[in-house]
């Protein structure tokens, strides 16, 4: 049996000579020794699949394969004294002491042989490209097991993780710290990615992953995108009530720091809102009018806004772009009559769009004629309100009183003193309805009587033409005369038969 860290002896044959001096046989124990075998790993790209979303937003996933990695560099320490065997020679290694450093090659292998029997750690101080580095120490366990095994070996398989990209949208509103929900944003490829076997699996500008802002303004996307291409941001859909921005913000993937997990890109997104201007103008002049009652409906007729028109165009912000409404006026401004609604649809634009609805104002014409129609000159008119109230007074002339604005409602035409030779006319009742037509109220005159002529009789009363005594006798002689003529033609009948 061999002493302890050492092989057991092959056996030796040898022949005694005859000499009667002392005759050597020397056996002599190899000590054996121990070999560390690195395997590392790495995932390589390999293609990319379309995934089915609910949200209806486009998501695309990278797949990796797993696979041998070069060029990782590791160095391995003594975990304590290594001594010689013997317990008598020099040691080999003091405890932490430096003892080589070995690289994987292409097939991701790494070995170390001859070491003598102990324990180690090895450290790993340099990783691939594209790939985080292995911070984790790992003891290595080369002591002696017994005397027939000549090579103790420790072989292993470890792995490195990739190094992701983090890509994050901020979005606010533009000269404000207001953050903005619900804007959606379009991760795109800049170039076309390759795979690990050079094939292009992606081309330049198809969109990786779209997603939309949460209620603090910001969103990430999660695709694992491979390094060292280059790709861009951009928004497709604007938060509701602000225009899209077609400004893009482009990244390279690159390789940051090795003890980097993952490199984060952050990119911030300022939007304006859509601002429209609505003005209530005049038909006649265009100038700005005052008093109308407005109010902004969206597609299901629900109210956004109301207001009434003053001297300056009202503003209203942040109507969702694409989306319809309509201007719809409820009730106009004095003198003025309802205008038909607007419909108009939101641009995506940050420039004021302009709204204008016109208003036609209310018009009447009134006459004032004798019997046969023709205009008579001369009467003094007035309109009173429904409140009693003189709105508008003038004498009539040779044409129909044209009269602008009055407003919407009940009214009474009056004639204050008729022209001479005509007597006054009844009070004439009319309405000044919602229309931009001119509206034609008529007072007719009837003339004064002759001064020899009796005064008109009432309408359904017999004229008088003298005393009612009088009257009553020549009647009465009237009957009697009737009367008798009557029975004189009934005698000469009867003779005549």
């Amino acid at each position: 049996m061999a002493p302890y860290g050492y092989l057991q002896a092959e056996k030796i044959t040898f022949t005694v000579e005859d000499t009667a001096e002392i005759q050597k046989v020397e056996l002599k124990d190899d000590v054996p020794t121990g070999t560390l075998v690195i395997n590392k790993k790495g995932e390589f790209l390999d293609k990319v699949s379309l995934l089915d979303s609910i949200s209806g937003w486009i998501a695309h996933l990278f797949e990796y394969i797993t696979g041998a990695l070069k060029d990782v560099t590791f160095e391995v320490y003594a975990l304590e004294d290594i001594k010689a065997a013997d317990g008598e020679s020099q040691d080999y290694y003091a405890k932490d002491e430096l003892i080589a450093t070995i690289t994987t090659d292409d097939t991701g292998h790494a070995q170390l042989d001859g070491l003598p029997l102990g324990k180690y750690y090895v450290k790993e101080t340099e990783t691939a490209k594209g790939y985080v580095l292995d911070g984790e120490i790992r003891e290595i366990d080369l002591t002696y097991r017994d005397q027939y095994t000549a090579e103790v070996t420790f072989s292993t398989d470890w792995q490195n993780n990739r190094q992701k990209a983090e890509v994050i949208v901020i979005k606010k509103e533009k000269d404000s710290d207001r953050v903005l929900e619900g804007a959606v944003f379009a991760l795109c490829a800049k170039e076309d990615i390759v795979n690990a076997d050079g094939k292009v699996i992606m081309e330049a500008d198809t969109v990786i992953e779209e997603k939309a802002t949460d209620q603090d303004g910001k969103l990430t996307f999660v695709a694992d995108l491979p390094i060292e291409f280059s790709y861009y941001v951009k928004e497709t859909a604007s938060a509701p009530g602000f225009a899209t921005t077609d400004e893009t913000q482009e990244f390279t993937f690159t390789y940051g720091d090795a003890e980097q997990e993952s490199i984060t890109y952050e990119f911030t997104f300022e939007n304006e809102p859509t601002v429209f201007e609505f003005t209530k103008t005049s038909l006649t002049d265009g100038k700005e009018v005052e008093g109308a009652k407005l109010k902004i409906e969206d597609e299901n007729g629900n109210v956004v806004e109301e207001w009434t028109s003053d001297k300056e165009p009202h503003i209203i912000r942040e109507l969702e772009v694409g989306k319809t409404y309509k201007m719809v006026e409820t009730m106009p401004a004095d003198g003025y009559v309802t205008a038909e609604s607007i419909e108009f649809t939101v641009e995506d634009t940050g420039e004021v769009q302009k709204v204008e609805m016109k208003d036609d104002i209310t018009k009447v014409e009134v006459s004032k004629t004798d019997s046969s129609g023709k205009e008579l000159p001369g009467a003094k008119l007035e309109i009173l309100n429904e409140s009693g109230d003189v709105v508008e007074s003038w004498t009539s002339g040779e044409k129909p009183n044209y009269i602008e604005m009055l407003p919407i409602g009940e009214y009474t035409l009056r004639e204050e003193k008729a022209p001479e030779g005509y007597l006054k006319a009844e009070d004439v009742k009319f309405t000044v309805k919602d229309t931009g037509e001119v509206q034609k109220v008529v007072m007719v005159d009837e003339a004064e009587p002759p001064a020899d002529q009796p005064s008109p009789a009432p309408s359904g009363s017999t004229p008088k033409t003298g005393d009612d005594s009088q009257m009553g006798l020549w009647l009465a002689l009237a009957g009697l005369a009737l009367v008798g003529l009557c029975g004189s033609m009934i005698i000469l009948r009867k003779k005549k038969d």
